[in-house]
């Protein structure tokens, strides 16, 4: 019960900011949808992972470090596959470097999921921590089905509704 009011306690408070104004733009309208999409996030991975209250203090903030990371290194290797889709104007050494700091940038994003691994288990136990993975690709593949079928509004998840993913 006190897990369920957590969940709904973040889900309400994060919804709350994440209402779309009026008549919104464009630039509005994107940044809401992106803090819904986190405010069901946050309750769906809460719930696959079982997170009370202590655990989920100490977990959170690691996530978002985590994420702000991994979201640094997928802009940076964006921006690196834009200049391949000019793949035939490219000199030969160019071509290459790109190809190059593309896999260092790969490279660098399993390291970055690797180190939190170990800090997520410090934090909820060896077993949790490795679900954490596991539990955005479930997110994510959740909100594609959403997205696919024109359906975006709610999360994704198993069993009762936490209150209300990527």
């Amino acid at each position: 019960m006190k897990r369920l009011l957590f969940i709904l306690g973040i889900l309400l408070t994060t919804i709350s900011y994440a209402q779309p104004g009026q008549g919104g733009n464009k630039q509005q309208k994107k940044k809401d949808r992106e803090e819904r999409i986190k405010a069901e996030k946050i309750a769906f991975i809460t719930t696959q992972l079982d997170l009370n209250s202590e655990e989920a203090k100490v977990f959170w903030p690691i996530y978002n470090e985590y994420e702000a990371k991994v979201e640094a290194n997928r802009r940076a290797h964006r921006k690196e596959a834009k200049k391949l889709r000019n793949y035939d104007e490219l000199s030969e050494d160019e071509a290459y470097s790109t190809t190059e700091t593309l896999l260092k940038l790969e490279v660098t994003g399993g390291k970055i999921r690797q180190d939190y691994l170990s800090k997520f288990a410090t934090a909820l136990g060896k077993k949790k921590a490795a679900k954490v993975f596991h539990a955005e690709e479930k997110f994510k593949r959740e909100l594609l089905k959403k997205i696919k079928k024109g359906n975006h509004q709610g999360p994704p998840h198993d069993g009762p509704p936490p209150g209300g993913p990527y």
